[in-house]
């Protein structure tokens, strides 16, 4: 039984649980800040009963600090999240890809690999750290995948990922939604994970979040609908009407949404025609994202 290497997990747990009430996470961000710092695996750890050294010890203490006082988020100081089947780079203040973002991707890519869609045109709106641009890309590598954002340093960190995962089939290109794109360019379907949430629920929002991460990717008006709004309005003349998106009954607009928006980004969607609107939920059950059809 390894007994100092697991006396040395439950006490950076107990240490993180002043920063988070939850020991199942707690642990689990223990165990992600040995691996990191030790460059060694969980079973390898165990299986020599690692003993920390003096540096080890030293930045893993800088890391409890940095998220029980100053409220930083552990992927930021790790520098990587899984995703799909890549490794995404993250740095503050793009956007974390998160798991329910990660859990609607994974269900996209089966639906199209079912289909036996190969190489559709695919535009991804509000791209972030590029993680849901590379993820289709890297699934369906006949595809041609375009990624935009309003951010010069998310579109940077966005290329610095498709690097870093090797991954050629995706351009990405600095533009507020669609302002910068070809207007002639059409794809075969159009996902978006844009900013939802209300201004009025930013102070409700985890001092993680509002200190860290990028306000712009986050916060939207009218609700959080504006974005969502202005994407539902544009998307139309961006798609191609004789799909084989569509012809295999895939919905060719997705957009991520807050889980108490369904019914208001559902309506919003109908009241521009799109047809065979859908609300999908995510694992805990929650309303997760809207998909539709332009009629």
């Amino acid at each position: 039984m390894p007994h100092q290497l697991i006396a040395t997990i439950r006490t950076i747990k107990d240490r993180l649980m002043d920063r988070y009430d939850d020991p199942t996470l707690c642990e689990q961000y223990a165990w992600w800040m040995v691996e990191q710092v030790t460059n060694k695996s969980r079973a390898q750890l165990l299986a020599s009963d690692y003993t920390l050294t003096h540096d080890e010890h030293t930045k893993i203490e800088q890391w409890i600090k940095l998220q029980v006082v100053d409220h930083m988020p552990l992927q930021y100081l790790l520098g990587t999240v899984p995703f799909a089947d890549l490794e995404i780079i993250v740095e503050p203040p793009t956007l974390i890809p998160r798991p329910e973002t990660e859990e609607w991707v994974l269900t996209l890519i089966s639906r199209l690999k079912a289909a036996g869609i190969t190489h559709p045109a695919i535009l991804d709106l509000c791209t972030g750290s590029g993680c849901i641009a590379l993820a289709l890309a890297q699934a369906l590598p006949k595809s041609q995948v375009t990624g935009s954002d309003i951010s010069s340093r998310a579109i940077e960190l966005s290329k610095k990922n498709a690097a870093h995962n090797t991954i050629d089939n995706v351009t990405f290109i600095e533009s507020d939604l669609m302002d910068q794109l070809p207007d002639n360019r059409q794809y075969d379907i159009i996902v978006a994970n844009p900013p939802y949430i209300a201004q009025e629920e930013l102070a409700s929002l985890d001092e993680s979040v509002r200190k860290w991460e990028d306000r712009r990717a986050l916060i939207a008006e009218d609700h959080g609908l504006a974005i969502i709004e202005q994407i539902i309005a544009r998307v139309p003349s961006f798609l191609m009407s004789d799909s084989s998106i569509r012809k295999a009954g895939i919905s060719q607009l997705w957009i991520e949404i807050g889980y108490q928006q369904g019914p208001a980004v559902a309506n919003l969607f109908k009241q521009a025609g799109y047809s065979d609107v859908t609300i999908l939920k995510d694992l805990e059950g929650k309303d997760r994202v809207v998909t539709g059809t332009p009629s």
